[in-house]
């Protein structure tokens, strides 16, 4: 739970002409999280690999765009594992294409018929609209287009438009005629000398009009015609949809599996592009959960008798000391912890060797949550929620449990503080009251302050450590060093505060004081010693003097940085008072609509929809708080990123595929 599941390196090595069979193996254990040995260089990687991509993602989106047209979806997964073996790209390419020139031709032709019926359907609707119009402004369509010596369009479209024309048509004779106006706009004739006729046309491109051209007036002539036309385009639209949707029902299932094997087939011709090649074999390389060895050895042995798997401990490999190999990450975290795992990598991924900070993330992430937003009531709604989520949404069911976990937290604090939707009686102040009680509250949130500091720090020195850096572990400012100083500097404001029976005894306070000055004063050659080589740097770059003060500065403002770090924690105190105070308004409220006409609902519903308000609002308020807690007074002290998730190639059935 603190530390990620062991990762071992493998190596596999296969014969080409069994390299196919041998990917699809490995992706249907869905176990290896390949590495980029080719980094794109195609005399790396196998030959023929990205021609080979190019033409499987080709016939992939040609199988996409018939499901499409058909309306049968595409599948909500990338390949599946019960998919047949794949042991020859080239041929897995001519048998698709074979399976889908046939149902392509066929669809292809269908959806042409549609789309030509649907343009007609169009063009004969608007062509009635057309004859509605000309029919009820009693224009005489033959007139119009036996004008010699005129040159007349007929045009709709908005007033404004109507205007921008005659402003572009001028100074020369024209005439603009409405004839009929509608809701598509108004209805003119356009008139000019028939030698301008050129003028008008181009200004008809340059504004928003629509221009009825001879043949659609001729077409407009009769309504009866127009309807006719319209009737028989619409058959035929209907006609090509009932022939795709005969389509559908005999050729869905075959193109959505053809589309499902097409995807496998990407997938795996995209992870070849990470292949090495030398001579006759293929490459993989990859990591792998060490308990899972044995069966990538089975799986590749199923159908390349001939391969060798290599496996290297990462624990083995001095690179993983020095964080320079990019181990990915892979958590197994238990269901109660799993929802916060995805707000710690809102922050970023933890390196391999570093504290996975769950477990301390979830526990101080509840405690601060109960804190802040102490109700039973409170607590019991989103408990209730976050067990509907779970119980009914498995989409949302990390949610869930965020949603329950909160919830409980926030009833057990409520609990403490004796109050049930903000109603203080009903029971008993078991520990305090975070609106009577401030300064004893404020005393409290800053405690947890400095025991989570003092966690994120220790933290840091295991990290440290575990990374081979051994002065910053011990003598960093965030070392054991700045801890001592940190903890000193905590006595001694405690000794200047507080009451005395809970203060530091002055011996040990004395003690206190002159080891860190002795840590201090040993603090640079120390380091000398345990890190020569930042030593010769540091003697050949900086004066003694300046280093000197260089590291005082450095001291007192990461010691001041602590303590703003601790002093921040107020705000656990400042939020509870706030809920608290917000149910005293939210009563006050109640209290006064109850005293007019109808009160008694007023008041009863101005209580429902305050404590709505408070639960969405100030729930959201405090969560968001308590992530600035974590990310910057907590995080900021240990956590270092930089990380790689683990993601394996892997085929996926019914949407479902993990690590066992």
């Amino acid at each position: 739970m603190l530390a990620p599941v062991p990762m071992v390196r493998v190596r596999i090595q296969v014969p080409q002409r069994e390299g196919a069979a041998a990917t699809h193996a490995i992706a249907r254990l869905g176990l290896l999280h390949l590495i980029d040995i080719a980094h794109g260089r195609s005399d790396v990687m196998p030959s023929g690999t990205e021609q080979q991509l190019a033409e499987h993602l080709a016939l992939r989106n040609r199988i996409r765009r018939i499901a499409d047209r058909l309306e049968v979806g595409a599948p909500p997964i990338a390949g599946r594992i019960d998919e047949p073996l794949v042991t020859d790209f080239g041929f897995e390419l001519r048998a698709l294409e074979a399976a889908c020139e046939p149902v392509e031709a066929s669809v292809e032709r269908a959806w042409e018929r549609r789309s030509v019926a649907v343009a007609r359907a169009a063009v004969a609707s608007r062509t009635l609209e057309h004859a509605r119009r000309l029919d009820r402004a009693g224009l005489d369509v033959r007139r119009l287009l036996s004008a010699r010596f005129v040159a007349l369009r007929l045009v709709s479209g908005s007033q404004q438009a109507l205007e921008a024309l005659t402003a572009l048509l001028m100074p020369m004779s024209c005439a603009l005629i409405p004839v009929e106006a509608g809701a598509g706009g108004t209805l003119a004739v356009v008139a000019v000398p028939a030698s301008a006729a050129d003028r008008l046309d181009s200004a008809l491109r340059l504004v928003q009009l629509e221009t009825i051209g001879p043949d659609a007036l001729v077409q407009s002539a009769s309504v009866e015609a127009a309807e006719a036309a319209l009737r028989g385009a619409r058959g035929e639209e209907e006609a090509a949809g009932d022939a795709l949707a005969r389509l559908r029902i005999d050729q869905g299932k075959a193109v959505m599996e053809l589309l499902a094997h097409a995807e496998a087939c990407v997938l795996l011709v995209q992870a070849n592009i990470r292949f090495g090649a030398t001579g006759r074999f293929v490459v993989i390389s990859g990591w792998i959960p060490e308990h899972a060895v044995g069966a990538i050895r089975a799986a590749v042995a199923a159908v390349s008798p001939a391969a060798v798997v290599d496996a290297e401990q990462a624990r083995d490999m001095p690179e993983t000391a020095r964080a320079a190999l990019r181990i990915p990450i892979f958590h197994r975290n238990p269901l109660l912890l799993r929802p916060f795992q995805p707000l710690i990598e809102l922050y970023g991924t933890p390196q391999y060797q570093e504290v996975q900070p769950t477990a301390f993330f979830a526990v101080s992430f509840l405690l601060m949550f109960g804190l802040m937003f102490g109700d039973v009531g409170h607590g019991a709604t989103l408990a209730f929620a976050g067990y509907c989520l779970f119980r009914f949404v498995p989409r949302f069911l990390d949610y869930g449990i965020l949603l329950a976990e909160a919830g409980t937290a926030s009833m057990l604090f409520g609990v403490l503080y004796g109050s049930v939707f903000g109603v203080e009686g009903l029971l008993p102040v078991v520990w305090l009251s975070p609106l009577h009680d401030l300064p004893s509250f404020m005393r409290i949130a800053v405690a947890f302050g400095v025991v989570l500091v003092s966690i994120g720090l220790a933290l840091n020195v295991v990290n440290s450590w575990r990374a081979g850096e051994r002065a910053a572990a011990l003598f960093g400012l965030r070392g054991l060093f700045g801890a001592f100083l940190y903890w000193t500097s905590l006595a001694l404001v405690a000794r200047a505060v507080m009451p005395r029976a809970l203060t530091v005894p002055a011996w040990l306070l004395w003690t206190l004081v002159l080891s860190a000055a002795a840590l201090v004063a040993m603090r640079a050659p120390v380091v000398a010693h345990l890190e020569p080589a930042r030593r010769t740097r540091t003697a050949d770059s900086t004066p003694r003097w300046l280093g000197a003060l260089e590291g005082s500065v450095e001291l007192v403002d990461t010691l001041f940085s602590y303590f703003a770090n601790t002093i921040s924690f107020v705000r656990i105190a400042a939020f509870a008072a706030v809920h608290a105070g917000v149910f005293i308004a939210m009563f006050a409220v109640s209290d006064t609509l109850a005293d007019m006409t109808f009160g008694r609902p007023l008041s009863i519903a101005a209580l429902i929809a305050g404590n709505i308000v408070l639960v969405l609002l100030e729930g959201l308020t405090v969560s968001v708080q308590v992530l600035r807690l974590e990310y910057y007074e907590f995080f900021g002290k240990f956590f270092r990123g930089g990380g790689e998730l683990y993601r394996p190639l892997m085929l996926r059935s019914n949407g479902k595929g993990g690590v066992p």
